[in-house]
């Protein structure tokens, strides 16, 4: 009882250093979101000047021959009706803005140019990128976050095949090394342009949204392959899953074998150390040397973006 009240005090720490971190990021400036309304009103406004009546309209009878016709409103209903008022919110709206312009970051790298193709598909003004940061951070931050989210629908519907009996549970090497992968090979479509998106995560204001989308992706990962530590192996095994994530990625990016073969020769060997620590003497050095491998993968990030070491 004492170690699982202990284990859940421990993780009741972890999620409230990770909700402070997000809350940190979440605070925005009245200025900022003034602007956004006021871009959000323009598109608004623009699309409201384009007549919705049908191409007929220039033949139209004079007004005294025209019929009666009841003028035509946005509908409101209760909450039983099936007719509802078409509106869009603005979250709802930046949404799909961003979620369209990842078809462009390819192209146009983790910028405004890449968000304002996106809401161009989307039949609105290029003045919708507006809307957001010119740096890029809040389309990094959303594909990040869509990522997280397709791992976490992945191991869960593993992990249900694993209680129905279609599958057999893999041992926790395994799971931790197919996890990874899976999640770093979503990376592919922009690994081009992946390191000027690392470069931007790792500005100030970005790294507390930054690290509570790793944190949360690793504690997932841990989830589903069943941890349920409740003494300090709680905190090392994710610090280690977090260096081990980290350097990988570095590694990936700088990676030019076919479909990245070495990079997922190095993942595997990273894991098997990490399976591999005998005592919590070596478990509490490799924490501190995966936090070490991190901060010395961000300089590296630097340098290649600078161009001393361009992948191949």
């Amino acid at each position: 009882m004492a170690a699982a009240a202990a284990g859940g005090l421990r993780r009741a720490g972890w999620r409230l250093w990770r909700g402070r971190a997000v809350a940190r990021c979440q605070l925005a400036t009245p200025q900022r979101a003034l602007q956004a309304s006021a871009v959000l009103r323009r598109v608004s406004d623009e699309q409201k000047k384009e007549p919705w009546a049908s191409p007929s309209q220039f033949d139209s009878p004079p007004a005294d021959q025209q019929p009666d016709r009841e003028p035509q409103g946005p509908s409101y209903t209760g909450q039983g009706s099936q007719e509802s008022e078409d509106y869009e919110s603005e979250e709802q709206l930046r949404h799909r803005i961003l979620t369209a312009a990842l078809e462009f970051v390819p192209e146009h790298g983790w910028t405004a140019e890449a968000i304002a193709e996106g809401a161009k598909t989307l039949g609105l003004s290029v003045a919708a990128a507006g809307m957001f940061h010119s740096s890029g951070s809040e389309l990094i931050l959303h594909f990040v976050s869509q990522c997280n989210a397709k791992l976490s629908e992945l191991l869960e519907q593993e992990q249900k095949r694993v209680q129905l009996g279609e599958a057999e549970k893999k041992p926790t090497d395994q799971f931790l090394r197919d996890a990874v992968e899976a999640r770093l090979r979503m990376l592919i479509p922009y690994i081009e342009k992946w390191p000027q998106a690392v470069s931007v995560l790792l500005l100030p204001h970005n790294i507390p949204s930054s690290l509570s989308l790793l944190t949360s992706m690793i504690d997932d990962i841990w989830h589903y392959a069943g941890d349920q530590s409740t003494d300090f192996n709680w905190y090392t095994r994710r610090a280690v899953l977090t260096g081990i994530y980290n350097t990988t990625e570095l590694v990936m990016m700088q990676d030019s074998s076919p479909d990245f073969e070495d990079t997922w020769r190095f993942l595997e060997n990273r894991v098997a150390d990490a399976m591999n620590m005998g005592n919590a003497a070596h478990q509490v050095q490799s924490t501190g040397e995966a936090l070490v491998q991190g901060l010395m993968g961000a300089a590296v990030t630097i340098k290649n973006l600078a161009g001393l070491n361009q992948r191949r």
